[in-house]
C-alpha cells in the first residue's frame, strides 16, 4: 500500500487485541531518507465527549477515578461510539448514562483526533442545552462517576487551575469556548 506522500506500508500484522482496542504493526519506507522502521497503531472505537448546559446555564462536570492517572479527574461526560451510532447518538446516550440527564437541540461542535501519530480514531464533542435530570445514572461494572452542574466561571477556573487534566476535554472545551464567543470558523 503507498500513499502519496512517499511513505509505503510495506506489512501490517496483528500484534494484541482487546475488548477496547487492538494494536497493529507495519514496517513504514519513507521514499525521501530510503529508510524502513517498524510503528504500532492503536485501531480504537470513535470516542465523544459531551458538553451540557442546564437551563440555568450551568455545566455538568463529572468526577471519575483514572487508572492512567491513578486518580480522581475532573472531566465532561464522553465515552465510546457504539458501531452504527452517529456521535451526536451516541453523545446524548453518554450523557443520559453518566449522568442520568438529558436535554435538547443536541450539535455537533467540534473532531479531533486523539493521537494521530499512533491512533486511528477521532473523538467529536457534542453540545447539549438544557438537560436535567430525568433518571438515575446507569454505570458501566467499573464507572463510579459523580456529576456536579457548575456555573460557566467555576469551570473556567478549574482549567486555569489545572484542576481539568483531561486533554480531550480540554478540547471539547475549546470547541464549546470558540462556539460562545462567536469564534468558530
Amino acid at each position: 500500500m503507498d500513499d502519496d506522500k512517499g511513505f509505503q506500508v510495506l506489512d501490517e500484522t496483528l500484534v494484541f487485541t482487546s475488548p477496547l482496542f487492538q494494536i497493529r504493526a507495519a514496517n513504514i519506507h519513507c521514499q525521501r531518507s530510503g529508510n524502513t522502521q517498524r510503528f504500532y497503531r492503536l485501531y480504537c472505537a470513535d470516542w465523544v465527549n459531551i458538553v451540557a448546559q442546564t437551563p440555568e446555564g450551568k455545566i455538568l462536570i463529572i468526577r471519575q477515578w483514572r487508572y492512567g492517572s491513578g486518580a480522581m479527574e475532573i472531566e465532561i461526560p464522553g465515552g465510546t461510539i457504539e458501531a452504527g451510532e452517529d456521535p451526536v447518538q451516541a453523545g446524548c446516550r453518554e450523557l443520559l448514562e453518566e449522568t442520568g440527564y438529558s436535554g435538547q437541540d443536541a450539535e455537533l461542535i467540534g473532531k479531533v483526533y486523539p493521537n494521530p501519530a499512533i491512533q486511528t480514531n477521532a473523538t467529536y464533542t457534542v453540545f447539549v442545552r438544557d438537560a436535567v435530570p430525568i433518571q438515575a445514572p446507569r454505570f458501566d461494572g467499573m464507572e463510579d462517576i459523580s456529576c456536579e452542574a457548575i456555573s460557566e466561571d467555576e469551570l473556567w477556573r478549574l482549567v486555569d487551575d489545572g484542576q481539568i487534566r483531561h486533554g480531550l476535554a480540554l478540547d471539547a472545551l475549546l470547541f464549546h469556548w470558540r462556539r460562545c464567543h462567536g469564534q468558530t470558523r
